[in-house]
């Protein structure tokens, strides 16, 4: 009997040996789960918790002359938002499409201007500026507060073309406005986004030194890529030569 049980025993032993060596040793924390992977990108998939754009300057209520420049930042898809000027009927007096410096998610700043001819009173307008949804076209993160457009007249005036005017490749441009310049003499740039001019074109007002009309006529260029540019007047510095006064006007050229 004694024997037989220590026979049993061993065989118990031998068992329970093998069944150890076929687990493996206790199990510990299994391998740690991947991160998961960012959401991509997609239209109108911007941050809630933050504004999508701001206007920094000028501020609510503010009295600007025209031109004036707009900034301030934006966290849009593709970078792209649109800035104008809508006065109490509704009128759109200047629009300006403009790119931030980043966007999709990740927040940049930007910087416009608008320019179009003052009122002979101070005109109330509702300065906005919003993007325009990838998914259908409707307004996003629109901003908007009002501020008075002076109507101090600055030395030259683009009445023609006027803000988002749109042309064809090709297409004659009727150039025309007032200017009050030494010896009434002023040059027209064609610019595009990266401010290199494309066509140009010099101009003289019907008089010297006092506010005079003038008017020409300027051809796009047949190769010019469709696109946004900037109808820019401005005049020489007599003591320097440097550029200024410039009055930028922001056109669309379709193909």
């Amino acid at each position: 009997m004694v024997i037989r049980s220590l026979h049993t025993l061993a065989v118990v032993a031998v068992v329970l040996a093998v069944t150890a060596c076929a687990s493996g040793p206790a199990s510990g924390p299994g391998p740690s789960p991947s991160p998961a992977s960012p959401p991509a990108t997609s239209p109108d998939s911007i941050p809630s918790e933050a504004p999508q754009i701001t206007i920094g300057s000028p501020v609510a209520d503010a009295t600007v002359s025209v031109p004036f420049t707009v900034s301030g930042e934006a966290n849009t898809f593709e970078a792209a938002l649109t800035v104008d000027a809508v006065d109490e009927s509704g009128m759109v007096a200047c629009v300006r499409h403009l790119t931030a410096t980043s966007g999709s998610g990740t927040p940049g700043t930007w910087e416009g201007t608008l320019a179009f001819g003052p009122e002979e009173d101070a005109l109330p307008v509702r300065l906005r500026a919003y993007a325009r949804s990838a998914k259908d076209g409707s307004v996003v993160g629109l901003v908007e507060f009002p501020i008075t457009i002076s109507p101090d007249r600055p030395p030259i005036i683009l009445t023609s073309p006027a803000c988002g005017q749109v042309y064809e490749v090709g297409s004659l441009i009727l150039v025309t406005g007032t200017a009050n310049l030494f010896e009434a003499a002023l040059t027209v740039d064609v610019r595009d986004a990266s401010g290199t001019t494309v066509a140009t074109l010099q101009v003289t007002a019907d008089e010297c030194c006092v506010e005079s009309n003038f008017s020409s006529r300027l051809t796009l260029p047949a190769d010019l890529s469709p696109g946004l540019y900037d109808v820019v007047a401005y005049s020489l510095s007599a003591k320097d030569g440097s550029v200024e006064n410039e009055f930028p006007v922001q056109i669309e050229v379709r193909g």
